[in-house]
């Protein structure tokens, strides 16, 4: 998850939060408000977004393990010790490669991307916009 600037809310103890981002708490807070009073809802929990990042950097060790598999089961002992002495560098520079490419493929196909994320730092207020411990 990466925090981001901005800001969100959700009524009562549903934690669907509405489709809009504000550039502030207070904003939030005020949205909140006035939606909770179309919706006759008792509370409102506010909170900062953080969206969620795909970071495939964590699958590059599954990915040289199962090509090495790969490679022995296709050419037996021969093919051992292929990928055995990867550099940590080297290993370093493979996940960058591989992460670099998925965003470029999310930012090709974006229907893919993330459309979805959580909100930390919440304060819960009441209907009237005052705080509740």
């Amino acid at each position: 998850m990466q925090p981001t600037d901005k800001w969100n809310y959700y009524l009562d103890d549903n934690d669907c939060t509405c489709m809009d981002l504000f550039d502030s708490k207070e904003a939030a807070l005020k949205a909140g408000m006035e939606e909770a009073k179309r919706e006759r809802a008792d509370t409102i929990t506010i909170g900062r977004v953080e969206e969620f990042v795909p970071d495939v950097r964590v699958y590059t060790s599954f990915l040289v393990e199962d090509l090495q598999n790969q490679a022995y089961d296709d050419a037996g002992e021969y093919a051992e010790t292929w990928l055995a002495d990867v550099t940590d560098n080297d290993f370093d520079d493979l996940e960058n490669i591989l992460d670099a490419a998925f965003t470029r493929w999310l930012d090709r196909h974006p229907e893919y991307k993330p459309n979805f994320y959580t909100l930390t730092d919440t304060e819960t207020f009441n209907k009237g916009g005052d705080p509740i411990d």
